[in-house]
């Protein structure tokens, strides 16, 4: 998962990791983008935390690709080197 596009067909999960390991995720399709996957994942945590604190894992069920992601302090999506 390279590219900031994902199709609106694909079943994306999106985990939520803060510094104590995952705090929620979401499942779902539609999303155009991974920018797009991610904020709606965002909206639905219940945190006093910025988007800038939490990393993302973006999984393509539909494809069985995956790939880290943060967002940055100019809100754009950076992907993150695999662990």
């Amino acid at each position: 998962m390279t590219e900031n596009r994902i199709r609106t067909i694909d079943d994306i999960r999106i985990e939520l990791y803060d510094d104590n390991g995952m705090v929620d995720a979401y499942q779902g399709s539609g999303y155009h983008t991974v920018d797009e996957a991610i904020r709606n994942a965002f909206d639905g945590v219940r945190s006093e935390m910025n988007i800038e604190d939490y990393v993302f894992k973006v999984i393509n069920l539909t494809t069985g690709t995956s790939a880290r992601y943060r967002i940055n302090a100019g809100g754009n999506v950076k992907i993150l080197p695999e662990m």
